[in-house]
């Protein structure tokens, strides 16, 4: 079995903390002021409840998140990141912006091909050519031509 060295337990690390897709992206949004239950839901699409309700607590445990029970009615919860939780901003700003390049490269690709393709010049019949009439070869009368 390989040893492991320290860089590769402190991403395992890193990745026990945030790993997953849900997990950053829930950064992302309660860095955005995106800090209430309902509101995160709406803003995450494919997300059902219980798996936020599920890695909200996970970021709560891991010290992540603060979350904050106001006694009013109805029950109001809002999440905040802790120093700990701010200090992972950097991590989850570097995985947007190498996302974002990445989806402008793959959509540049196609539409540099399109614009090339609109572009291109493509040989137009001269009108002499449009108004000569070919001639057709002559079948004889009594001849049958195949169906095919």
């Amino acid at each position: 079995m390989a040893k492991q060295n320290n860089d590769t337990e402190a991403l395992e690390y890193c990745m026990d903390m945030i790993g997953g897709k849900w997990k950053p992206i829930i950064l992302y949004h309660i860095n955005k002021g995106t800090n209430r239950f309902n509101k995160l839901f709406s803003e995450i699409q494919g997300i059902n409840r219980q798996m936020l309700s599920k890695q909200l607590k996970s970021l709560e445990r891991t010290g992540i998140l603060d979350r904050t029970l106001y006694g009013e009615i109805p029950p109001r919860v809002e999440y905040t990141l802790t120093p700990l939780g701010k200090s992972l901003l950097p991590v989850v700003k570097a995985m947007t912006g190498w996302g974002q390049k990445q989806i402008a490269e793959t959509v540049a690709i196609p539409e540099v091909k399109k614009i090339k393709e609109v572009l291109e010049v493509k040989k137009v019949p001269k009108i002499q050519e449009l108004l000569e009439v070919k001639e057709t070869p002559e079948v004889p009368q009594n001849q049958q031509l195949p169906l095919f």
